[in-house]
C-alpha cells in the first residue's frame, strides 16, 4: 500500500509522503540521516513501510538508534568543548540555556533520559548537556538507553499504526458500523442538549 499525495493535502502529509519516497529510494541509509535530527515522522513511516515487507523493523529500528546515538553524543563533545565560545555568540541561546542547565543541576538524569522526547529540544539540549559539565561517563550512560529505547517507540509505533490500518481495511464493514454509531450518538446528544437549552430559555 502506498501513500498517495492529493494536490489539496496538508503539509504534514506531504512531508509524510516525501519522507516515505526518500526512505524508498535510499532505505536505511536514509533512516540513519532522518535520525541525525529531528526525524520521528520520518521513523515512522519507516515503521510503517516495514509492515508492508518492504523494510525489516529490527534494522530500521538499529539504523535509527545508530543515528540519534552517534549524532547526541557528537553534540555533547561540541558543548563540552565549544559550548561557553557558541553561547558567547549567541546571547538569546546563552539565556535560554542558563534556565535549562539551572533545571540540569537539579534533574540531571530525567532531563539527560527524556530530552529525545520532547519536540524542537533534542537537538540542542546535548549541547546544553555538554555545556554543564556533566561527565562524558554519565552522559553516555544514560543517552546510549534513551536513544534505542526512543527508536524501538518511535519505530513500533509505525508498525502498530500499519497493522491497525490493515486490521481496519480487513473489517471495513464493521469500522462502517461503528462510524455509524458514534455519528447517531453524536447526533441523538446534540438534540437532547438543544432540547436541553430550548428548556432553560423558556423557563
Amino acid at each position: 500500500m502506498r501513500v498517495r499525495l492529493l494536490p489539496s493535502a496538508p503539509y504534514e502529509i506531504k512531508r509524510i509522503v516525501l519522507f516515505e519516497d526518500f526512505i524508498r529510494e535510499f532505505g536505511y541509509y536514509a533512516v540513519f540521516l532522518f535520525a541525525c535530527i529531528e526525524g520521528e515522522i520520518a521513523l515512522l513511516t519507516a515503521g510503517f513501510l516495514c509492515k508492508q515487507g518492504l523494510m525489516s523493523l529490527e534494522l530500521v529500528t538499529l539504523f535509527a538508534f545508530l543515528g540519534t546515538m552517534l549524532t547526541e553524543q557528537g553534540l555533547y563533545f561540541v558543548g563540552r568543548i565549544y559550548g561557553i565560545k557558541l553561547l558567547d555568540k549567541y546571547p538569546k541561546l546563552k539565556e535560554k540555556s542558563s534556565k535549562v542547565i539551572e533545571f540540569l543541576h537539579k534533574y540531571d538524569t530525567a532531563f539527560i533520559f527524556g530530552c529525545r522526547f520532547v519536540y524542537g529540544i533534542r537537538n540542542i539540549s546535548p549541547i546544553i548537556i555538554g555545556i554543564s559539565n556533566i561527565s562524558p561517563l554519565k552522559y553516555s550512560a544514560l543517552n546510549i538507553p534513551a536513544a534505542f529505547i526512543w527508536a524501538v517507540l518511535v519505530a513500533g509505533t509505525g508498525y502498530i499504526f500499519a497493522n491497525a490500518l490493515e486490521t481496519a481495511k480487513d473489517n471495513l464493514e464493521y469500522v462502517q458500523y461503528g462510524a455509524l454509531a458514534i455519528l447517531g450518538f453524536a447526533l441523538v446528544y446534540f438534540l437532547y442538549k438543544k432540547n436541553q437549552k430550548k428548556r432553560k430559555i423558556k423557563l
